[in-house]
C-alpha cells in the first residue's frame, strides 16, 4: 500500500444522511455524508433550497428529508470506539498487504460489522 487516508468524517451513527429544514427559524442542515460528500452535498443543497421555497419535488420526498439518525454513544465511549475502529482497520490493511491477498480479511469484515457497515 502506497497511500492511505483516514480522518474524522461527517458520519451519523447508522451511516445514513439526513436533510432538515426548520421553516420557523429558517435554519437547515444536510448531514452524514459518510464518504459520499460530493454528490450528497449537491443533492442536499438543492433539496434545502426547494424546502426553503416550499417546492414539492422528487428530492423533497426522498427518505432522508427529516430523517434523524440514532444518537452516538456518550463520550468517551464514542471517541474510544471510533479510534479503535481506525486501529482495527489499519491492522487489517497491514495483514492483507503482507499476505498479498485481494480478499478482505476476517478482521476487516468483523470491523465493518462492528461499525455498522455491511459488505
Amino acid at each position: 500500500m502506497d497511500h492511505a487516508w483516514s480522518g474524522v468524517l461527517g458520519v451519523t451513527r447508522d451511516w445514513n444522511g439526513g436533510v432538515h429544514w426548520d421553516p420557523a427559524s429558517g435554519i437547515g442542515s444536510s448531514t452524514g455524508y459518510a464518504g459520499h460528500g460530493v454528490t450528497s452535498a449537491y443533492v442536499g443543497g438543492r433539496t434545502l433550497v426547494e424546502l426553503a421555497f416550499e417546492k414539492e419535488t422528487e428530492r423533497t420526498t426522498l427518505p432522508w428529508v427529516g430523517y434523524r439518525a440514532p444518537k452516538w454513544e456518550p463520550e468517551p465511549i464514542r471517541w474510544l470506539g471510533v479510534h479503535a475502529m481506525y486501529r482495527l482497520f489499519g491492522i487489517a490493511d497491514q495483514w492483507e498487504e503482507r499476505r498479498g491477498s485481494s480478499k478482505t480479511s476476517l478482521l476487516a469484515r468483523f470491523g465493518s460489522r462492528l461499525a455498522g457497515l455491511h459488505e
